[in-house]
């Protein structure tokens, strides 16, 4: 079902945007509500919030999505890094 859920994501129209999701929780039906709630973090982040981490829930279900602007160099804090020690 993690499966369908990503690629349902993964069809969202969301121009100037990457979205990566992590499962935090997993339920039992499929979330009706996905695309909704992406639609309206985009609304948000359109209108200047600067957060670019949300979390989904429905019923069982906890979806963390990360937005990442895809005009622009990741924010420090949502890199990735490997040290070298």
């Amino acid at each position: 079902m993690t499966a369908k859920i990503l690629k349902e994501i993964s069809e969202i129209s969301t121009p100037g945007f990457f979205i990566t999701a992590e499962f935090s929780q997993i339920g039992e039906r499929m979330p009706v509500g996905i695309d909704s709630f992406i639609k309206s973090k985009l609304s948000i982040i359109a209108e200047g919030v600067h957060a670019r981490k949300f979390v989904f829930q429905e019923e069982t279900w906890r979806i963390i999505l990360t937005f990442f602007p895809t005009n622009s160099v990741v924010d420090e804090r949502y890199a990735l890094k490997n040290k070298i020690m």
